[in-house]
């Protein structure tokens, strides 16, 4: 490892040929860079990469979501993203190849079994019982927001990717929690292309209450649900 002081030819940053360059405290240092690298094809340690990059995808589907993301922001850890809150979570529930249903897009929260939900061409539709059954809501708890990840796999093609996930999202203003509520959210024209690619699917969907100014109050566990 080398050092260059002052700034002739200004600080220098990235790779120069078998060396790598940054800059600290002002002074460029320079460190030989490896010839090769060996990738580890051990069984186990293939297959903790599989899984890593199926979870990592998983999590950006989660985060893509703004209710999600407030809600893991929550119970993260100090020093922790939410990112990696949302991927440790996950991490053992994934498999190699794909999310499973085991999989979750929320942390605890209440109880919310469904009467229906279903992930057609271009929408995804569910029947959610009265809210009011499963928790206890306060006044200011007046909308509600609907969150959903499909997880579509088994493609057509050889071609496409294992497996590829869409997040969705609808918030209902002035929500009635004593009633029955036929929720349905459309797919937009690239989502029903990514479906249309694939032969199954996992859903996972959950819900979250709202203030007037939008602030999460409470969350409900997630559901999930495996086309046959």
């Amino acid at each position: 490892m080398a050092q260059v002081s002052g700034n002739v030819i200004g600080n220098l940053s990235g790779k120069l040929g078998n060396l790598s360059a940054r800059t600290v405290n002002g002074k460029t240092v320079l460190a030989a860079r490896p010839s090769s690298f060996n990738v580890s094809q051990d069984p186990a340690v293939v297959e903790t990469r599989q899984k890593f990059s199926v979870t990592a995808t998983f999590s950006k589907g989660v985060l893509a979501l703004s209710t999600l993301e407030e809600i893991w922001k929550r119970i993260k850890e100090t020093g922790m993203s939410v990112f990696n809150t949302i991927f440790k979570n996950n991490f053992a529930y994934s498999a190699i190849d794909k999310p499973t249903i085991g999989n979750i897009i929320t942390p605890d929260g209440f109880a919310f079994p469904l009467v229906t939900a279903a992930v057609e061409a271009d929408k995804i539709t569910a029947e959610l019982p009265a809210l009011n059954t499963l928790s206890v809501f306060s006044p200011d708890e007046v909308n509600l927001s609907a969150n959903a990840l499909v997880v579509f796999h088994d493609p057509t093609n050889p071609d496409d990717p294992t497996f590829q996930i869409i997040s969705l999202s609808k918030d209902i203003a002035n929500f009635n929690f004593a009633q029955v509520y036929n929720l349905q959210i459309d797919f937009n024209v690239l989502q029903v292309a990514v479906a249309g690619k694939y032969t199954k699917n996992i859903l996972y969907l959950a819900v979250a209450t709202k203030d007037a100014v939008g602030k999460v109050v409470q969350h409900s566990l997630t559901y999930s649900k495996a086309s046959v």
